[in-house]
């Protein structure tokens, strides 16, 4: 944990992963509600297999400027149909998987794998560069469903093998949360919207703890 409290200064580590589990929850929380809201419609269920994804990438691409509210040093990036966070010292790419962090990234776009490349095997300057510029780079991997919630999250460093995520290094929010016992915030967060279009990318999640240390 000592890694990443040192990456995310001068944000405290407990403020920042009950911050990022909240809105991750909330997006899940609010997206299932919308659920209910398609099936009951007084002209018929308007529902269908992908709107409890899209109505949950629109929450976070739209409230992620929220987090400033208690994340003052935060910076959010929403180009190239993503959403970014960027702190002083490390730029954090969010995406959701399935599996756990140790799935299988197959499917996976362009701009993730460009994303979880390591620099040398990167263009002159890459989409990652202009997300994030200099700043090291942090992946947050999640998983999450409509009838269960946030199920898990993970923050840490790797790069792409063999369509995994090789790890140098991670944690389990779930787990920081636990250990440090932290509340869940009451107070509301300030809405920010972001005028994106809808998004072309299917979302889905992956599961724990610290992998190798780099060479």
């Amino acid at each position: 944990m000592e890694r990443l409290a040192r990456l995310i200064e001068p944000v405290p580590l407990p403020t920042f992963v009950s911050a990022v589990c909240e809105w991750l929850q909330d997006a899940h929380d609010a997206a299932s509600d919308l659920q209910r809201v398609r099936r009951s419609g007084p002209r018929g269920d308007w529902h269908n297999p992908h709107s409890f994804g899209t109505d949950r990438y629109q929450f976070l691409v739209r409230t992620a400027g929220s987090l400033t509210a208690v994340l003052p040093e935060l910076q959010v990036e929403t180009a190239f149909q993503t959403v970014a966070l960027k702190l002083p010292k490390v730029g954090i790419y969010q995406m959701q998987v399935h599996g756990g962090p140790n799935g299988s990234l197959a499917d996976a776009s362009d701009l993730r794998r460009e994303l979880l490349n390591s620099r040398d095997h990167q263009a002159l300057f890459s989409r990652p560069d202009a997300l994030f510029g200099d700043r090291e780079r942090l992946t947050l991997l999640w998983t999450g469903t409509e009838k269960d919630g946030l199920t898990g999250a993970w923050i840490g460093q790797g790069e792409l093998l063999e369509n995994h995520i090789d790890w140098f290094w991670r944690e389990s929010l779930h787990d920081i949360t636990g250990a440090a016992g932290i509340p869940r915030q009451t107070g509301p967060l300030d809405p920010a919207i972001f005028d994106l279009p809808e998004p072309t990318l299917d979302l889905r999640p992956r599961d724990t703890d610290e992998g190798r240390q780099p060479g």
